[in-house]
């Protein structure tokens, strides 16, 4: 066996554990993220049974206490998220250098995973000058704004409506439906209700944070698998690789086939890969070798138009979407429009 070919078995080997290892990471990471939003509300919970009264309902004068108590419990929770994207940062970018360390070392593969974890860190988005932390802070601060609101909403509706049924039961008048259902409101157990849906309903708090933890995570381990081999004159480039729960039919699945550079399907020269192609991947990437690059390869070049055009109506539209598949049948849409939004290709063709 030559010596490539023994370096190859070995990264590879080592390879799949390491992606076995950060799909591992991910399932558990997001578990644990979902453990402590539960355990958040569930807190929430207890202290709203803290302050109710006898009837189990949460009174006006109480109302300034209950808030505070509960900024309390919501400040825990942030702090508690950003241990665990911080450990799992970490992790990622380990499992990401894994592969190579028999080649680079402990020492070179630590330096790899401590720069990626603090590039992806302090990484800031040309799109909206945000950073992680940034984004973290807005899920957070928006879910404190959702929760305090819709207790003030509960209790301050509640009050009010008890005095207007006192009123009306003084006066010999019975209270309508919609005074009950506002006293009802500041219930305790009505407003956990309330507010569990201001956690787990979609795209409340919890799912939020998870698509921004699988991202990052995705990012870290990526990112530090490409580092790792970016020296390595031995490796030709990296193949795109589908997740293996990937979902439906997306932009992923034209940069896992298509052969854009003559390297083979989905595989793109150092620094050249679309990876990642989206928020809340798991899509991957592997190293490709010199020596796995074949004729055939060579000569099946085709760029992503031509490989559009060659696949099925419903594939197209499920990698580029209506808009820009109406294009492509037209023979009106570029290589360089692919990535460009529909927003600004619909002020283009005005007549599609």
């Amino acid at each position: 066996m030559s010596d490539l070919s023994r370096k190859k078995a070995i990264i590879k080997r080592a390879e799949k554990a390491a992606i076995a290892g950060y799909f591992q990471l991910d399932k558990d990471t997001l578990a644990d993220l979902k453990l402590q939003y539960e355990a958040s509300l569930e807190e929430i919970i207890a202290v709203l049974m803290f302050y109710g009264d006898s009837m189990g309902v949460v009174r006006l004068q109480s109302l300034q206490a209950l808030r505070r108590d509960i900024e309390q419990v919501l400040v825990s929770l942030s702090t508690l998220q950003s241990e665990l994207l911080s450990a799992g940062l970490t992790s990622a970018a380990n499992l990401g250098t894994q592969p190579f360390l028999s080649y680079r070392g402990t020492e070179a593969a630590l330096d790899i995973s401590q720069r990626t974890t603090r590039f992806v860190k302090e990484f800031t988005d040309t799109n909206d000058g945000l950073q992680l932390s940034d984004r973290l802070w807005i899920i957070n601060d928006n879910h404190k704004t959702n929760v305090i609101r819709a207790i003030n909403s509960a209790v301050i509706q509640g009050h009010s409506a008890s005095e207007a049924a006192a009123n009306l039961i003084a006066s010999g008048e019975r209270p309508s439906q919609e005074i009950l259902r506002k006293i009802n409101r500041a219930e305790t157990n009505k407003m956990g209700n309330v507010l569990k849906s201001q956690y787990f309903d979609e795209d409340a708090a919890y799912w939020q944070a998870r698509r921004l933890f699988r991202t990052e995570l995705n990012r870290a381990h990526g990112l530090a698998y490409q580092n790792s081999l970016e020296d390595d004159d031995d490796i030709v480039g990296t193949r795109f690789k589908l997740s293996p729960n990937h979902p439906r039919v997306d932009i992923c699945d034209m940069h896992a086939s298509v052969n854009r550079f003559g390297l083979g399907k989905g595989v793109y020269p150092k620094g050249k890969s679309p990876w990642p192609a989206h928020p809340n991947t798991l899509s991957y990437e592997e190293a490709v070798f010199i020596d796995e690059v074949t004729e055939e390869d060579r000569a099946g070049k085709e760029d992503r138009i031509a490989w559009l055009n060659n696949q099925p109506y419903q594939q197209r539209l499920g990698v580029i979407g209506k808009f820009k598949t109406e294009l492509l049948s037209k023979s009106s849409l570029k290589e360089n429009m692919l990535t460009t939004k529909v927003s600004v290709l619909k002020k283009r063709f005005r007549d599609y």
